[in-house]
């Protein structure tokens, strides 16, 4: 006897699967399911945020005047704030979105590093930016954001540990740093290398097709599996 199975949680078309002798179809622009549009949007935000806050650390160290300088550092912590901010917006969002399952054939060390550098980013995204704001209040800086709001000093001025949080938070930054490249390597490691739908997940009106390699199989006794 056969009979007809749709397979749910695809977007666009759906996937049906023939049961009868063993065979199993796939219609070929099967498309699967990608990160939920306000996920995609919060990790744009942040990495433009990121970029931002990073050049205007850069552009601090650089020969500038007074005014410019304060500017600088105002446009720095305003972007670590917001930052901040996404990013537990981010999370909050993430504990009730789709979030797609890694390729089914994906070794297994590599799962477990994607999983460590998706952990470690967050917990350095939020690491990151309040060590820069302890830091600021240790020093006795007036932190305004964006130049129109002001945060509350909630911390006794104490200069020597405020230095030494600004030197953590400069590890730490280069620390993020380099996951963040880490990140991006990967993501081009798997469009362009592996050819798999990670990246394309993560990008907005980019269908995430299924490779016919990760359909169901049929089995010598007729059944089917997941590869």
């Amino acid at each position: 006897m056969e009979s007809t199975n749709k397979v749910n949680g695809t977007a666009g078309k759906s996937v049906y699967g023939k049961v009868g002798g063993g065979q199993i179809t796939l219609s070929a622009d099967t498309q699967m399911p990608g990160f939920t549009g306000a996920m995609q949007a919060m990790h744009w935000i942040t990495m433009v945020l990121l970029l931002g806050a990073y050049s205007a650390a850069w552009m601090i160290d650089a020969d500038t005047s007074s005014a410019e300088t304060e500017w600088l550092v105002m446009l720095h912590r305003s972007f670590g704030a917001t930052i901040l901010l996404a990013t537990g917006l981010r999370l909050a969002i993430r504990r009730h979105a789709r979030v797609p399952p890694l390729p089914a054939d994906l070794p297994a060390a590599q799962r477990l590093a994607a999983r460590a550098v998706t952990g470690l980013l967050y917990v350095l995204l939020i690491l990151q930016t309040l060590l820069g704001l302890i830091g600021s209040m240790l020093h006795g800086d007036r932190i305004a954001l964006f130049g129109s709001a002001f945060l509350p000093l909630t911390l006794p001025v104490d200069r020597v540990l405020a230095r030494q949080i600004f030197q953590l938070h400069g590890m730490t930054a280069l620390l993020l740093l380099a996951l963040f490249g880490l990140h991006v390597a990967a993501a081009l490691y798997h469009h362009f290398v592996r050819k798999d739908e990670v990246m394309a997940g993560m990008l907005p009106g980019m269908p995430c097709r299924l490779r016919p390699e990760l359909a169901p199989r049929r089995l010598p006794d007729g059944g089917s599996r997941q590869p």
